[in-house]
């Protein structure tokens, strides 16, 4: 049996949780998709192109053997400016109601809660920005796990031994061993 605290993180199931939540979530958007292709000029709008931009270092040692990383992900929100003058307006409404929807969303992937860190304007493609508008929603999850834990499957250790005295041999094991907590 696997360790229960034992997490990791998915991340081809944690793409497909977040691109089905969201269009779940929001049904006017006629497509939700990961890295959608920039050059097409065809996007039946709106639309909420989904990224993954990058991964760093994140914020806990699980002290198992895995790395903990914070991902960001980002959501551009595609509204049409051909035949609604009411794009821009409609583009920061649906950023302002994904940003809540992505706040402390785990999508059920094996993540810390989402914080949002941004919304702003966005230059997709600076030669067809006349034609959308466009807003950029960007959000973290400060933890996730990957790789597998050197205690898998055998148990965690529940007891920590700490030397606390200055002698040090066999003769001397008492003295500085000592089980915390007592």
């Amino acid at each position: 049996m696997a360790d229960p605290n034992d997490i990791t993180t998915d991340l081809n199931a944690l793409h497909s949780a977040i691109q089905t939540q969201i269009a779940a979530a929001f049904p006017a958007f006629r497509t939700v998709a990961f890295y959608q292709d920039d050059e097409s000029e065809e996007i039946p709008t709106p639309a909420c192109l989904l990224e993954m931009d990058e991964f760093e270092d994140g914020d806990t040692d699980p002290g198992n053997g895995q790395v903990c990383l914070s991902l960001r992900f980002s959501a551009r929100l595609l509204f049409s400016r051909q035949n609604d003058a009411s794009g821009p307006i409609q583009a920061r409404l649906a950023g302002a109601a994904l940003a809540a929807f992505v706040n402390k969303n785990r999508f059920g992937g094996g993540v810390s809660p989402g914080i949002v860190i941004s919304g702003m304007t966005d230059d997709f493609r600076p030669a067809v920005s006349g034609r959308w508008s466009i807003w950029r929603v960007e959000w973290v999850h400060r933890e996730a796990f990957f790789g597998t834990s050197i205690w898998t499957p055998g148990p965690v250790p529940q007891a920590v031994f700490v030397g606390i005295a200055p002698n040090i041999g066999p003769d001397h094991v008492a003295d500085y061993t000592k089980v915390w907590p007592a």
